[in-house]
C-alpha cells in the first residue's frame, strides 16, 4: 500500500485502468443499455474511451511514426488495441550501455560520446571487404591467431561450412589460451542452430549467451533483437559489417541469387571500442577509458544503438545527408524510413546532390520488398534515384556522404533505428573511396527501379504494408 501513490503516477496503471473501464463498460452496455440509451450512443462511449487511452499513450516518448500507427490500432480496435500496445511496448531497463571516458570531443564525435558513449578512436589500418567470402577469408585466420580473447556477437549463427570453419578456428584460439565469448540472437539464429551445435561451441571452450531466446510463449522482448555483427580479437582487431555467420553470406549456398554483402576490419585502438560494445552487451553495461591515440593513427568513429535508451545513428545519418554537397550513395537490403529521414533525402536531391540508393532485385522477404518500393516511389518524385541489384540480393549496408562513409549492421528501416541493437563505424577518405568504387561497380550491375501504373489491389496492399511498416 505504501507504493500505491507511486502507482497512480505510472502510465501503465492508467492504461490498465482504462482497459478495465472499457471492458466493464462494454459488459454493462451489452446488458443494460437498451433500457437507457440508443445503441449509437453506446458506440460513441466505447470509441471515446479508446481515444482517451490513445491520448495517454501519446504522452510516452518515442517516434511520431510509430505512435501514429498505434493510435489508429487503439482507436480501431477498442480494448484489444490498448491491450496489444501495452503488451508490445513493455518498459525495458537499460541494457548494453557503453561508457567511454573521454573529454574534449567536437562535432559528431561529441554527439556520439553524449548519445551512445563512444568516442573518436585511432586505427593503424583498415580493410574493406566487398563480399562475405573476403570477410571470412580474413576473419577465420584472425580468430585462429587470437592469444587473449575472441568476442563474437551476431544476429545469425547457422550450421554449415562457415560454422565448421569457425569451430576449427576457435579450437586453435582456445589452444592458444584465448578466452572465447559468443552472443547470438534468439530470433535470428532460431532453427539455424540447435542444442548439439551450441554444445560444439561450448566443447571448444566458448561461453555462449542467447539474446532474447525464442520461446513458445510470446512476449514483448522478442520484438527487440541483437542485430549487431562484431568480432573483436585481442583488443587489436575488430570486424563488423552486414555479414552473418552463415553459408549464404559467403555464397556457398544461393537462396536468392548472388548475395552481395560488405564488411570491414579495423586494426588498432579503435578495436578496443568494439570490444567494449561486446562487453556492454555481455554484462549489461561497461565502462572503459578511451584508448590511447597513436599520432600515426587515423581517426574513425565506432558507434552503436541500444534501444530505446541510446539513439545515435539515424540523427547522424540525417546530419551527414543534409551536409552533403556532391553525393549520397546508399547500399541497403530494406528501405523503410521515418519522415525525417525521407525529408532529408528528398531535400538533398532537390538541392542537386546525386542521391542514389541500391536495393535488391531478388528479395529475401517479399513484403519487405514491397514496402521498399512503396517508400521509393514517393522519393523518386523528389529526384532520389533507386536501383535494383540484378545479380541477386543486396544485403550490404552503407551510407556514403561526400568523403565520409558509415558502415555497419544498420539497415535503412524502422527496425534498425527503433528496435534493434546495432553497431557501425564512420570512416573518411581512403575507406570511403573504396566503398564508392564498390558502389559504382554494383551500380553497373543494377537497373533503375521503374514501375508503371499500379493496380488497385497493389496500391491497397502497399498502403497497408506502408502503414504498418513502423511496427515491423
Amino acid at each position: 500500500m505504501r507504493k500505491f501513490p507511486e502507482i497512480l503516477f505510472k502510465l501503465n496503471f492508467w492504461i490498465l485502468f482504462l482497459i478495465a473501464a472499457q471492458v466493464a463498460a462494454i459488459i454493462f452496455l451489452a446488458f443494460y443499455i437498451p433500457y437507457f440509451l440508443p445503441v449509437a450512443l453506446t458506440f460513441v462511449i466505447v470509441w471515446l474511451l479508446s481515444a482517451v487511452c490513445a491520448a495517454l499513450l501519446f504522452a510516452r516518448k518515442g517516434s511520431a511514426d510509430v505512435k501514429c500507427v498505434w493510435f489508429v490500432i487503439i482507436a480501431a480496435v477498442p480494448v484489444a488495441g490498448a491491450l496489444i500496445y501495452l503488451l508490445a511496448t513493455v518498459k525495458r531497463s537499460p541494457h548494453a550501455i557503453l561508457t567511454v571516458k573521454k573529454e574534449g570531443e567536437n562535432g559528431i564525435y561529441s554527439a556520439a560520446n553524449a548519445l551512445c558513449g563512444t568516442c573518436s578512436a585511432g586505427y593503424s589500418a583498415a580493410k574493406y571487404f566487398e563480399n562475405g567470402t573476403e570477410f571470412f577469408s580474413s576473419a577465420i585466420p584472425a580468430i585462429k591467431g587470437a592469444k587473449k580473447n575472441v568476442y563474437m556477437e551476431f544476429f545469425i549463427i547457422s550450421r554449415g561450412h562457415i560454422f565448421n570453419s569457425l569451430i576449427q578456428a576457435l579450437e586453435t584460439a582456445a589452444a592458444n589460451g584465448a578466452e572465447i565469448k559468443i552472443i547470438l540472437d534468439g530470433v535470428g539464429s532460431a532453427f539455424r542452430v540447435n542444442k548439439k551445435d551450441l554444445k560444439r561451441l561450448k566443447t571448444v571452450g566458448a561461453e555462449v549467451k542467447i539474446f532474447h531466446k525464442l520461446t513458445p510463449f510470446p512476449h514483448a522482448k522478442i520484438n527487440v533483437r541483437d542485430h549487431r555483427k562484431i568480432i573483436a580479437i585481442d583488443g587489436k582487431t575488430a570486424y563488423t559489417g552486414g555479414v552473418n555467420l552463415a553459408d549464404e553470406y559467403a555464397n556457398i549456398v544461393l537462396p536468392h541469387g548472388y548475395w552481395k554483402d560488405t564488411g570491414v576490419a579495423v586494426y588498432g585502438s579503435a578495436a578496443k571500442i568494439f570490444e567494449g560494445m561486446f562487453l556492454s552487451m555481455w554484462h549489461g553495461k561497461y565502462e572503459m577509458s578511451a584508448p590511447d591515440l597513436n599520432p600515426e593513427e587515423k581517426l574513425c568513429l565506432p558507434f552503436y544503438d541500444s534501444p530505446p535508451h541510446r539513439s545515435f545513428c539515424e540523427d547522424a545519418y540525417i546530419s551527414a545527408i543534409y551536409s552533403s554537397r556532391e553525393r549520397v550513395h546508399i547500399f541497403t537490403p530494406y528501405f523503410c524510413v521515418s519522415d525525417k529521414t525521407a525529408a532529408a533525402l528528398a531535400f538533398t536531391a532537390q538541392r542537386g546532390v546525386d542521391v542514389k540508393i541500391i536495393i535488391p532485385h531478388i528479395p529475401d522477404k517479399k513484403y519487405a520488398f514491397e514496402i521498399s518500393k512503396a517508400f521509393a516511389r514517393t522519393l523518386t518524385e523528389s529526384g532520389v534515384k533507386f536501383f535494383e541489384f540484378t545479380p541477386g540480393f543486396m544485403h550490404a549496408k552503407s551510407l556514403i556522404c561526400d568523403n565520409k562513409v558509415f558502415l555497419g549492421s544498420y539497415n535503412f528501416d524502422f527496425r534498425s533505428t527503433r528496435y534493434n541493437y546495432e553497431c557501425g563505424i564512420l570512416f573518411e577518405k581512403d575507406i570511403c573511396n573504396e566503398v564508392e568504387r564498390d558502389f559504382q561497380n554494383c551500380l553497373a550491375l543494377s537497373m533503375p527501379l521503374t514501375e508503371g501504373k499500379l493496380s488497385r489491389l497493389k496500391r491497397t496492399s502497399r498502403f497497408i504494408l506502408r502503414f504498418f511498416a513502423p511496427l515491423i
